[in-house]
């Protein structure tokens, strides 16, 4: 449905342009990751806080390979949702969609998504999970600090290669479309 649409079911302009805006999958994408890292850094800083206040496990590197395990479990789960809510929701009945992607099922949309996290993944962890190994064996900040440092800083970096790969692929894609569609004499 457009914007400009005088039946559109979301009356205020400044949200049905957000809606729209949000609805752009390199935006949606971005800031999907980015909650879901947020969101799952909360309960994973927290278990890790648990974790080392304690003292049930003090090794930094134990404490680190569980940081590892619970945010790849929590991370996952909650972009899965927002993933889903954003791309193949309700809300993309009432918000126009990006027509290189139309089409695609949740699974495969996802699943591309996924497999390119996947293989950032590896700077992601080294980043976040070095940093805080850093930091809590310098004992320079607490579990909790160290986790949200490094996951903010592996959130970060990622999140910028990512959309440049992003956008990169949205222009094949898009050259793609535009090919398929030229009318034949």
């Amino acid at each position: 449905m457009s914007p400009e649409d005088p039946n559109h079911p979301i009356k205020n302009p400044a949200l049905r342009a957000l809606a729209h805006w949000y609805a752009r999958r390199i935006v949606n994408v971005n800031v999907n990751i980015i909650a879901a890292g947020l969101i799952a850094l909360v309960p994973v800083a927290l278990a890790v806080y648990a974790i080392h206040k304690t003292g049930l496990v003090t090794n930094p590197w134990w404490i680190t390979a569980i940081t590892f395990v619970l945010d790849v479990i929590f991370d996952f789960s909650i972009y899965f949702v927002l993933h889903y809510l954003a791309n193949h929701g309700p809300l993309q009945k009432i918000v126009s969609a990006n027509p290189a992607y139309r089409g695609m099922s949740f699974i495969h949309d996802a699943g591309i998504v996924q497999v390119q996290r996947a293989i950032l993944s590896p700077l992601l962890y080294v980043l976040w999970l070095g940093t805080q190994s850093y930091l809590l064996h310098h004992q320079i900040l607490n579990g909790f600090w160290a986790t949200v440092a490094g996951g903010v800083l592996g959130i970060g970096v990622s999140r910028v290669i990512h959309t440049v790969w992003m956008l990169q692929e949205e222009k094949r894609r898009v050259a793609k479309l535009a090919a398929t569609t030229v009318i034949q004499p």
